[in-house]
């Protein structure tokens, strides 16, 4: 996700990548010359040169919190990877000190950017559909073979904190606050993580949402995901499927469909624009502009974690009954 971040912000007009920083020279050095960007193993270099404006934090999620803590204190403003943290005492520390900081703390919550998923979200709140009532998100893929991070469920928690908490942010962006969580699943039996579930989510409003994925799916299989949303008065449904293991291999299927109360089903036209560099160059508009930003914000990001990590405590659980979801 470095690499990926990396890429998109060298594409942005008046932004340059002046530093790639890695533990291991091996990919990290390669993508600094690719850029033009000096590597460097060390980030307290990269926070005490005043020529940075921001960073990008992409470490494996234990790893968050002191490197944020450290780039805001030397006034960096700061795009840190998703999810926020493995801890929930941690995400607060972190919630509270970007509300403390005047600088941008934004969190890469890429669906929040991702065009169908923001034409769904665009649609559904703006009222022409009623308020929702239900909806089943989709992610499921193979077992990623490009890092051996995903064997290390301490590292990521595993499918349901790691993965599926894409899905529980863009429920919550639909649906709003969240008050309890019920899940079933199955651990992978090489890594013992939480890398498969069925999530269910009560809102504070009645609405509910499941989501079924994973990563133990066969080998063979192509990712795929998709957000079915019922309205009062209408539904809207978007579909995709990869053309390989990952998201980003080969031609595969993406549509978005409308079912209005009346008339017939329309398939809609999501803007053409990569995610990534809408996430990042969206972060660099707060930057420039001096404002806050204010889609995935460290509080969201907090919020879907509690939830992901409440659906991890009925998995172990392993009870009927629904877990509350933290709050502050």
């Amino acid at each position: 996700m470095g690499s990926t971040h990396a890429r998109a912000f060298a594409q942005i007009d008046g932004v340059e990548v002046a530093a790639i920083v890695a533990q291991s020279p091996d990919r990290g050095a390669p993508l600094a010359a690719e850029l033009g960007a000096r590597f460097t193993q060390s980030a307290d270099e990269i926070f005490a040169d005043g020529s940075i404006d921001a960073v990008s934090i992409c470490l494996p999620t234990p790893f968050h919190r002191g490197p944020a803590e450290a780039a805001l204190a030397a006034g960096k403003h700061v795009l840190l990877e998703k999810p926020i943290t493995l801890d929930l005492a941690e995400a607060d520390a972190l919630v509270a000190l970007a509300g403390q900081s005047d600088r941008v703390v934004m969190m890469a919550h890429v669906l929040r950017f991702w065009p169908e998923y923001v034409e769904l979200a665009s649609r559904a709140l703006s009222g022409e559909l009623g308020a929702p009532v239900s909806a089943m998100a989709l992610r499921r893929q193979a077992f990623p073979a490009w890092s051996q991070l995903f064997s290390r469920p301490d590292l990521t928690g595993g499918a349901v904190i790691d993965m599926l908490i894409h899905d529980i942010d863009a429920l919550n962006w639909l649906f709003g606050t969240p008050v309890a969580v019920s899940a079933r699943g199955r651990r992978n039996p090489g890594s013992g993580g939480w890398d498969q579930a069925q999530i269910m989510i009560e809102y504070a409003d009645g609405g509910s949402a499941m989501i079924d994925g994973g990563m133990l799916m066969p080998d063979s299989y192509r990712f795929s995901s998709s957000l079915h949303l019922l309205c009062e008065r209408g539904a809207i449904e978007y579909d995709f499927r990869a053309g390989g293991r990952s998201l980003e291999e080969g031609e595969g299927t993406n549509r978005l469909t409308l079912f209005p109360a009346e008339g017939a089903p329309e398939v809609l036209a999501a803007e053409a624009v990569d995610p990534y560099l809408a996430e990042c160059r969206y972060f660099v508009d707060c930057v420039r502009n001096g404002a806050p930003a204010e889609r995935a914000t460290p509080a969201d990001a907090r919020v879907a974690l509690a939830v992901a990590l409440a659906a991890r405590e009925s998995l172990e659980g392993a009870s009927l009954g629904a877990v509350p979801v933290p709050r502050h």
